[in-house]
């Protein structure tokens, strides 16, 4: 069993103003050994907040009667049996990642473009040779320790889905030289790229020059496909096979694998982009 240091959503302050109750959140660690209230999973979900009639009581018994919000509180509460999925503990991170989008070869985009080329590639029967992603696909970090449900579902809230592209060598270098103008690339993968003032200087795709007549198989989304982030893929393609399979998928599966053989997630920058001044 994987183990790791465990941190949660917890409510930081509420504040009233004129629309309401303004609820701040941040994740901070979260063991129960000031109030009993320990990480609300799908099994403990009864159990694990406490009750809330006039004044809040704790797991351990503990009453608060001071700086308590009921309103709030019992909503929360109360919704939690509705959300016991999204607290499915799927998988558990070294370290937190988040995803800075003016930094290039960034490792929770490097995660998620090499997850998308393994599943095209099983997906379709047929090796992938290149996948790229967006950033702006990620709108959260991957905590660090439990990675939950729900963390997956902020992570990847829109509705990409995984497609295959057949792109010819030509028109994948252009596809570069675009990516190269760019402040920080995107998430990519099956590729080593070095970018000097903003002009690609070299590429690899498979570890061998990129041949301008050779067909190769690109893993995307379809977010990318028609002008997404400035993006036409499908422009440069020669055919698309589109799926109903969701981003969000394909790294939940992902997590789960890494959770099933017991590794840890994480990330690194490898050196598959490099742009200079």
């Amino acid at each position: 069993m994987v183990k790791a240091k465990l941190t949660v959503l917890c409510l930081l302050a509420a504040v009233s103003c004129s629309q309401g109750p303004r609820v701040e959140w941040k994740r901070v660690p979260m063991d129960g050994s000031r109030t009993g209230v320990v990480p609300v999973t799908a099994e403990n979900v009864d159990t694990a907040l406490g009750t809330f009639e006039d004044d809040y009581i704790a797991p351990n018994g503990r009453h608060f009667t001071e700086g308590a919000t009921p309103e709030v509180a019992a909503l929360l509460m109360d919704v939690q049996p509705k959300m016991a999925h999204l607290k499915e503990v799927v998988a558990h991170s070294a370290r937190l990642l988040e995803n800075i989008r003016t930094e290039c070869d960034l490792p929770l985009g490097n995660i998620v473009a090499d997850a998308l080329l393994d599943k095209a590639s099983s997906y379709f029967n047929v090796p992938m040779d290149f996948s790229i992603s967006n950033y702006g696909g990620i709108r959260n970090p991957l905590p660090e320790g439990a990675i939950l449900m729900d963390d997956v579902e902020a992570m990847f809230p829109f509705k990409n889905y995984m497609c295959y592209a057949k792109v010819r060598g030509n028109n994948l270098q252009r596809l570069l030289e675009q990516l190269a103008k760019t402040q920080a690339f995107q998430a990519v993968g099956g590729c080593r790229v070095k970018v000097k003032a903003h002009e690609l200087v070299e590429a690899e795709v498979g570890g061998e020059p990129i041949d301008p007549k050779r067909l190769y198989n690109v893993a995307t989304i379809d977010f990318l496909l028609s002008g997404g982030d400035g993006i036409a893929i499908g422009a440069l393609a020669e055919d698309v096979v589109l799926t109903n399979v969701l981003v969000k998928d394909v790294m939940l599966e992902y997590f789960q694998k890494m959770e099933a053989e017991g590794k840890i997630v994480d990330g690194q920058k490898d050196g598959r982009v490099i742009m200079e001044d």
